[in-house]
């Protein structure tokens, strides 16, 4: 087999090898989406589970948090910074989903659940006051997305309260 020919079955193994190289390379590119979504909605529960034991950890904790949504401006200093505190946490939570959502890593119904558990929460009167005060402090683009969709949406949004009868004060009507 002379040199010529050599040259020439390289040429034709290349042309073949190059794209089969490159569908494996989108492969391993839908792979590693796939593994980043997964991982991004682990987290998301992760740190929700996480909220939820906060917001349990204490009565005197669960009382402030049932006590914040009926009536955020009426709780002492204390117990409007462990209000917060929960508030916050949870909005950094949905701040995550918000930003995860728009590179498409999480589900649409996970998503809109986190954006309508949240809103039920500000939807109460402690939580429209409450939210009064943070929205000016959180991501801008993510405050006014929560806001709008709040004003545009409040009067079919459930409560926390409703939705979760036991964060209601037990002389409470919402």
């Amino acid at each position: 087999m002379t040199l010529e020919q050599l040259s020439l079955i390289a040429q034709i193994v290349s042309v073949i090898l190059f794209p089969a190289s490159l569908i494996f390379v989108g492969m391993q590119m839908r792979q590693t989406y796939a593994i980043e979504r997964g991982n991004a909605q682990r987290d998301i529960l992760d740190q929700t589970r996480a909220w939820w034991m906060l917001s349990v950890s204490d009565e005197a904790m669960f009382d402030t948090f049932s006590q914040g949504m009926a009536n955020y401006l009426g709780l002492e200093r204390y117990q409007k910074a462990r209000f917060s505190t929960l508030g916050y946490n949870l909005f950094h939570i949905v701040e995550g989903v918000y930003l995860q959502d728009k590179d498409r890593l999480l589900a649409d119904a996970m998503s809109e659940g986190y954006y309508i558990a949240f809103l039920s929460i500000i939807n109460t009167p402690g939580g429209r006051q409450w939210w009064d005060e943070a929205s000016k402090v959180g991501n801008a683009e993510v405050c006014r997305y929560l806001t709008e969709r709040l004003a545009a949406e409040a009067a079919t949004l459930p409560l926390w309260t409703d939705l979760n009868p036991f964060f209601r004060l037990p002389n409470a009507t919402d």
